[in-house]
C-alpha cells in the first residue's frame, strides 16, 4: 500500500513539473523587424507576458514572422506556417495579420493591438463581450483622428486643406483607418488630399504633390509604420514647410512638429496580459476587450522654429513633452 501511495504521489508531482515545464507556442506577425515602433511593440509585449509569468527562453517560445514586403497578403502564408506548428495563440495586432490568422487555423485564439473598431470588421461580436476567439487592445481611434485634425487647427490658423500620407502597400490593409480620417476631415469642414508612397525614397515626391494641391499642413498616421518612414516625412515636412502632426510620438522626435495619440508601448504590453491570460486557460470569447488608457502629446519647437510657427500657449500647456 506504502509503494502504491509512494507511485502515485511521484506521477502526480511529475505531472505537475510536466505542466509547469510545458514550454507555451506565440506566432507573433508582425511587418518588419526592425524600427522604432518595432521595438517599441516588442518591448512592452514581452513585459506583459512577463508580468504573467511567460518568459522568452524559459516557458515561452515567440515565433516572430515579419512580412516583410509590400504586399498584406504574405500573411496568409505566414499564419498557415505558424498553425501548422501549433502555436498557442496568436499575436496579430493589425487588421491584415489578424485577417490571415483568422483564416489559417479555425480554433487558435488571437490577440489584436492596433485595431481601430474590431466590431466593424466583425472580429469581436462587441467589445464588453468579444463572443468568438478574438480579443485584446482596440485604438477605437475616431476621436483621435479628430483630435489631431483640431490641434493642427489650432497651430495653422485658417486651415482647409490637409494632406494625407498613405503607405501604398498597405492601402487596403489600413482602409479603415483611411475611411475614420476622410469622415473626421468632413466633419472639421477640411478638405483631405492623399497621397500614395511605397517605401521612404518616395515621401519626398509624395510631399511635392501635396504642395502642388495647395496643402497647408500634413497627418502622417499608422498607415505609414510598415516602411518605417517617419524619418524622411519629418524631413519632407520641413523641407517642404508643412506642419505635420502624427499618432507616434517617436516621430515627433525625429523632427514632426507635434505628436498625439495613444501610449504604444503600453497598448502591447497590455496585449501581453492578454495572451499570458489566454496561456493560463481564459477563454478570448470572455474576456472584455481594452481600450487605450494613456495618451500623450508632444511638441517639437525645433520643428516649429524651422517652419516658422509660433506654437500657441494654449497647445504647450496641454503637451506632455516639449522638444526644445
Amino acid at each position: 500500500m506504502k509503494s502504491f501511495l509512494t507511485l502515485a504521489l511521484s506521477l502526480c508531482l511529475l505531472g505537475t513539473a510536466s505542466a509547469q515545464d510545458r514550454v507555451a507556442r506565440v506566432g507573433y506577425l508582425n511587418w518588419q523587424d526592425a524600427s522604432a515602433y518595432h521595438e517599441a511593440a516588442l518591448k512592452g509585449f514581452l513585459e506583459g507576458l512577463r508580468s504573467e509569468g511567460f518568459v522568452e527562453g524559459k516557458n515561452l517560445e515567440l515565433m516572430r514572422r515579419s512580412a516583410s514586403t509590400n504586399e498584406p497578403e504574405r500573411f496568409k502564408p505566414l499564419a498557415r506556417e505558424l498553425a501548422a506548428a501549433k502555436v498557442d495563440v496568436f499575436f496579430a495586432p493589425h487588421t491584415a495579420m489578424a485577417t490571415a490568422a483568422w483564416s489559417a487555423d479555425k480554433n487558435t485564439p488571437i490577440v489584436i493591438a492596433t485595431i481601430m473598431d474590431p466590431v466593424e470588421l466583425k472580429f469581436v461580436k462587441s467589445l464588453g463581450r468579444p463572443g468568438m476567439r478574438v480579443t485584446g487592445v482596440t485604438t477605437m481611434s475616431d476621436e483621435l483622428v479628430t483630435k489631431r485634425m483640431q490641434l493642427l487647427m489650432e497651430m495653422v490658423p485658417g486651415l482647409k486643406r490637409v494632406g494625407m500620407v498613405i503607405d501604398e502597400g498597405m492601402r487596403m490593409a489600413c482602409k479603415q483607418e483611411v475611411d475614420h480620417t476622410m469622415a473626421a476631415a468632413n466633419k472639421l469642414g477640411l478638405a483631405l488630399v492623399m497621397v500614395h508612397v511605397d517605401g521612404p525614397e518616395a515621401v519626398d515626391a509624395g510631399f511635392r504633390k501635396l504642395i502642388d494641391a495647395k496643402v497647408q499642413a500634413v497627418m502622417t498616421t499608422l498607415v505609414s509604420t510598415r516602411n518605417g518612414m517617419e524619418r524622411e516625412e519629418a524631413d519632407a515636412s520641413v523641407r517642404h514647410r508643412l506642419p505635420s502632426v502624427t499618432s507616434l510620438e517617436y516621430g515627433a522626435r525625429q523632427g514632426v512638429l507635434m505628436s498625439y495619440g495613444p501610449d504604444f508601448e503600453d497598448i502591447f504590453r497590455r496585449a501581453g496580459h492578454y495572451v499570458g491570460r489566454i496561456l493560463k486557460g481564459e477563454k478570448p470569447a470572455e474576456m472584455p476587450m481594452e481600450q487605450p488608457r494613456q495618451f500623450r502629446m508632444v511638441v517639437n519647437l525645433k520643428t516649429a522654429k524651422a517652419l516658422g510657427i509660433t506654437v500657441p500657449q494654449s497647445v504647450l500647456v496641454r503637451a506632455d513633452e516639449v522638444i526644445y
